[in-house]
């Protein structure tokens, strides 16, 4: 019986540098993908703000790519619901919805993260 010769073969490959991947796919810091969630969060994040005369939920404005920002006077004591006094905040659900509360960013994210998660995943897909 005859011997086999080995097989071989060579494969040479270039992979593209992190950074070019990165902005092929759009998740780079400033990408489409970024930009996709930082607007599904901002739209989604109004639900949560507290309202009275809806100063506060007018104020937030997509600084950049990657930051939403609330400027306000009383942003600070609404966001983490003590008052300068050490006082617990009441928030009035009625008016200002029910998903109205302190910590808007975390309740947010635990209440609907899923949901952004999944609909991040199809707009990547999309493309």
């Amino acid at each position: 019986m005859a011997k086999k010769k080995p097989l071989k073969y060579q494969m040479r490959m270039k992979v593209n540098d992190y950074g070019v991947i990165e902005r092929n796919l759009g998740v780079s810091k400033t990408g489409r993908v970024q930009r996709f969630v930082t607007d599904e969060v901002f739209t989604r994040l109004i639900d949560y703000i507290p309202k009275q005369s809806g100063t506060l939920r007018s104020m937030m404005q997509k600084e950049s790519d990657t930051k939403i920002i609330v400027t306000s006077p009383y942003v600070r004591v609404q966001f983490f619901g003590v008052t300068k006094r050490g006082k617990p905040f009441n928030y009035d659900t009625v008016t200002g919805g029910a998903k109205a509360g302190s910590h808007w960013d975390r309740r947010l994210m635990q209440d609907e993260g899923a949901a952004i998660v999944a609909k991040t995943n199809r707009f990547i897909r999309k493309r």
